[in-house]
């Protein structure tokens, strides 16, 4: 094992993500069906809701590419890479400020 801790951290960090993905099809849902609203379509917010989730998925898959760097003893860039996850609720804040500032 080239460093147990990182071995650690970025399989804690990824079973973590991966099990987060089991919820994935009722966000889904939840954002489908916020388009039921009869004045729905008139709010950006509910598209920009809606393109976060559906690109989750992405950034799981980013995560799991961490793998690679720590393969190669670059273990700040799999931390890095790991850690790109924990972008993706901050787009949901900024997302949920613009909606408050639109309107």
């Amino acid at each position: 094992m080239k460093d147990q801790n990182a071995f650690v951290i970025l399989l804690i960090l990824n079973i973590v993500y991966s099990l987060t993905l089991f919820a994935y099809p009722v966000m889904l849902m939840v954002v489908a069906f916020s388009f039921d609203a009869p004045t729905a379509g008139d709010y950006l917010i509910s598209y920009i809701f809606a393109y976060v989730i559906m690109s989750y998925p992405i950034g799981v898959f980013i995560s799991w590419s961490c793998w690679y760097f720590y393969h190669r003893y670059a273990f700040k860039k799999a931390y890095i890479i790991a850690n790109f996850m924990l972008l993706w609720p901050a787009t949901l804040v900024v997302s949920s400020w613009i909606q408050s500032a639109f309107s």
